[in-house]
């Protein structure tokens, strides 16, 4: 430094021969006693030599970056600093307020004179960053801009200069210019300063002075005092980096070997104090690999946090880490079981590369039963059934002397086989071992053990009411328990015996209930799950453009292929609903959709035969929808799956009979299927009286399509009310009854367009406007005038075909209010029945519901 001030060229050349001499002789000093001596006599005499120039002419001696000025240049300093008293020279250092050990003794020793002064350069404020902000980006960006801005740079000219133009190049917050600007003002504080500075990088928000210290080996006051800098100049905020980007720039200038032994080293210090799991995984992550921990069981139990606050893809990071560090066997094959089992949660696909390596195994005995299970379900799912059924094999021939949670584990698994996969189930009587899941140990930790139990006491045993009451206690535990141990096809298992054991209304607003929670809202297979029971809630319901929607949601949150097997549940919603609206084009398009041979085998194929077979009955292709109907028959008799719940076959036999003109046949089917259902499934029955109706005689068919009407209505099914309201219209047209026929035929149009109906509306009314289909006397006019403005809303729903309950649940009232508003509306209207309601009521329908 002190020759770059008295070798100047503009100083004069006297001058500078002179100083030349004096700075030789003190480079030339040897390394000996007399060298002090020697030192503080050339440091005089440049003193006296600057002293008498500027007596000559004032001068100004400026000097950038002081605290890295050679030890000779800082003696001079001090030196002058002694002699300057009143000369008229003015000296200006500038320095950064970092630590700098070499300089600090100095420093203090500059500002003990009275002459000298310390000025501080302050940070931007919040408005001079805007001004400078709006200088650059123009008034209507600085508002937008000088938050982000200002928060990122804390006010620091340099940096506010980078993202200005990390803006003004690509419109990028805190990018490249960012980063270098930060970096040369972060290496500013020297080697030490630059080490802090990283181990704040690697350690992110679990950091302490002492654990820094630690980390990096520096000084922990000097920690201290260079974060402190830091943060004066707006590099750092609060201890920590202002931006991430910031941080992200300082760990990419970490040389790879020096950033991973920082984040081994991290992942012990935070171990050793005790931090969680999630903390320490990160760095056994980030420094593939830690020493002298336990890594294997800190990465697994870092998993299973992440996965109580449904962070699914850090979890997968933690379980990849533990199988590339697991040790025997056994233990990689549990963790890689673990890993398929949540991948599968975002996408199904993502675990198939797991299944091959899952399947070796489960057969090399390296699974434990219930990891075997799970094995087995995946293999299932994705349509390998011979694979999935060896290992049921497998699992049948296991020892007796398992535990009992064991047990109970494969009870339900056998219970679900029955229910879902049935051929596997079949090849053997199943041996059922264990205590009821009810019961048993494992109650606790698995809910699909409990569910699998009601879904066969739906499917198998018919035990309708008790089923469907365990299962509501079992739907209201498992809203308010979160638990990672959740099996694959939660939704489903959990909602559908209630959808089977016709509860649709129940099962729908559990359905809407797990929607709206945002812990199953965050799981992509979840969501996709509850769009898909939902859908076909809709579809039992008659609410056609609701299930198509869902359908849809279901198939684009997860993708068919995705789906598996569980394809044929969304996909049959949507080709049967969208077949009866008369979307025939997207019908064709949802059945040209791949699906695995293996779907045709499983409980979601019979949904899928179902709809194609309604598909095709729509489209006058009588023979393959009988191939179709008939098909879901033989395979249900087969499974001894046969209940009109799961999907009532015989009905849409029957329908396809009677288009043929064979009445017998559809006879037989039909009485066949009132026998099955009994006083249950009121859906089904009404359904099957309504097309019986078709198969008897003139005087038969009206009391038939009655009650198939009253019992529509009390299920809840509007499209299903649709088609018996227009049958029964057409019967009181052939026996004369032309008002009552023209009554019946308008609601039941109204009816059928709630439901989005297009076919069945121009069927009843072929061209007609719906002013022209409401054409209606002045009786009716008048009449309802009586009602009241309670009466009318409910009587309004009540022709639309809601049941009691669900016109309750819509007007906030109980039922009984209900049924005594119908009681009196039927008196102030003269009719008895639902059915009789006037058609005018129609006009009410979307401000009463």
């Amino acid at each position: 430094m002190v020759s770059q001030l008295f070798l100047a060229p503009t100083l004069p050349a006297a001058f500078r021969d002179r100083a030349a001499k004096l700075i030789d002789r003190l480079a030339s000093t040897p390394d000996t006693g007399a060298a002090e001596r020697l030192t503080a006599q050339v440091l005089h005499g440049l003193c006296m030599e600057l002293l008498a120039l500027v007596n000559r002419s004032p001068a100004l001696i400026t000097v950038d970056d002081v605290q890295h000025a050679d030890p000779e240049s800082v003696l001079w300093l001090l030196s002058l600093a002694r002699r300057i008293g009143p000369a008229p020279v003015l000296v200006v250092l500038a320095s950064d307020i970092g630590p700098h050990p070499g300089f600090s003794a100095a420093r203090t020793e500059l500002l003990r004179y009275p002459h000298s002064d310390l000025i501080p350069v302050g940070r931007l404020s919040q408005r001079g960053a805007a001004e400078l902000i709006g200088q650059h980006c123009g008034p209507s960006a600085t508002h937008r801009l000088a938050p982000a801005f200002f928060s990122a740079s804390g006010g620091n000219p340099l940096l506010l200069h980078a993202l200005l133009d990390d803006w003004r190049t690509g419109r990028n917050m805190a990018g490249r210019s960012y980063r270098q600007a930060l970096l040369t003002s972060l290496r500013r504080g020297g080697p030490a300063g630059l080490a802090v500075v990283r181990g704040l990088a690697v350690l992110r928000g679990h950091t302490s002075e002492a654990l820094l210290s630690r980390l990096v080996g520096v000084n922990v006051d000097v920690v201290a005092d260079t974060v402190r800098a830091f943060e004066a100049g707006g590099l750092l905020s609060d201890g920590d980096f202002a931006h991430p980007n910031g941080r992200a720039g300082v760990l990419d200038d970490l040389p790879p070997q020096q950033r991973v032994a920082l984040h081994r080293a991290a992942a012990r210090l935070l171990q050793e104090r005790g931090e969680p799991a999630t903390a320490v995984a990160a760095h056994i992550i980030a420094g593939e690999g830690a020493d002298g921990i336990p890594a294997t069981r800190v990465l697994l139990d870092a998993a299973e946090s992440h996965l109580l606050e449904q962070r699914f893809a850090v979890a997968v990071d933690c379980l990849e880490q533990a199988l590339r560090g697991a040790g025997d066997g056994r233990e990689r094959a549990a963790i890689r079981v673990r890993l398929a089992q949540v991948e599968w949660r975002s996408d199904p696909r993502a675990a198939v590369r797991h299944l091959d390596q899952l399947a070796g195994d489960a057969r090399a005995g390296l699974l434990t039963p219930g990891d075997t299970i799970e094995v087995c379900r995946q293999l299932l799912w994705q349509g390998r059934p011979e694979e999935a059924t060896a290992l049921v094999e497998r699992l049948r021939a296991a020892p007796d002397d398992d535990p009992a949670d064991t047990g109970a584990r494969l009870r339900a698994f056998e219970l679900w086989l029955m229910c879902t996969h049935p051929r596997p189930a079949r090849r053997r009587r199943p041996v059922l071992r264990g205590r009821p899941t009810a019961e048993g140990p494992a109650d606790r930790s698995a809910p699909w053990q409990r569910f699998s139990a009601v879904l066969a006491d739906v499917l198998i045993h018919g035990r309708y009411e008790e089923a469907t009451e365990r299962a509501e206690q079992l739907l209201h535990k498992a809203s308010v328990q979160r638990s990672t141990v959740w099996t694959g096809e939660s939704a489903l298992l959990c909602l559908m015996p209630e959808v089977y054991a016709d509860r649709t209304e129940r099962a729908a607003r559990w359905c809407e209930a797990w929607r709206r929670d945002p812990w199953t809202a965050r799981v992509p297979m979840s969501r996709a799950e509850l769009s898909a029971v939902s859908a076909e809630i809709a579809v039992r319901r008659g609410d056609l453009a609701a299930a198509v929607e869902r359908a849809r949601a279901a198939l684009e949150e997860v993708s068919a292929p995705a789906w598996g097997t569980a394809a044929g549940l969304p996909l049959s919603s949507l080709i049967l609903a969208a077949s009866r609206t008369g979307q025939l084009p997207i019908a064709a398009e949802y059945l040209r959709v791949p699906v695995p041979a293996s779907m045709f085998e499983s409980r979601y194929g019979l949904h899928y035969l179902y709809a194609r077979g309604h598909y095709h009955l729509v489209c006058d292709n009588h023979a393959a929808a009988l191939a179709d109907f008939f098909a879901c028959g033989e395979l249900m008799r087969s499974w001894a799956l046969d209940t009109p719940g799961l999907v009532p076959w015989r009905t849409g036999a029957a329908e396809t009979w009677l288009r043929q003109g064979n009445r017998e046949q559809a006879r037989r089917l039909l009485n066949e299927q009132l026998a099955w259902v009994g006083t249950d499934f009121g859906r089904v029955r009404g359904q099957a009286l309504r097309l019986l109706a078709a198969c008897g005689s003139e005087r038969q068919r009206t009391d038939l399509l009655g009650d198939a009407v009253e019992i529509l209505e009390g299920a809840g099914d509007r499209y299903e009310l649709a088609r018996a309201l227009a049958d029964l219209s057409h019967a009181h047209h052939t026996s004369g009854e032309q008002r009552r026929a023209r009554q019946t035929a308008r609601r039941a149009w109204h009816v059928a367009r709630s439901c989005q109906a297009e076919p069945l509306c121009r069927e009843l009314f072929p061209g007609m406007a719906e002013h022209e289909v409401d054409g209606t006397g002045a009786l009716e006019d008048t009449a309802l005038t009586f009602l009241s403005r309670a009466e009318r809303r409910v009587a309004t729903l009540a022709s639309a075909g809601y049941t009691n309950r669900a016109i309750a649940e819509k007007l906030f009232v109980t039922e009984s209010t209900v049924e005594q508003h119908l009681t009196k509306v039927y008196r102030k209207l003269g009719v008895k029945h639902r059915e009789d309601l006037p058609a005018l009521l129609h006009h009410d329908i979307a401000t009463s519901a």
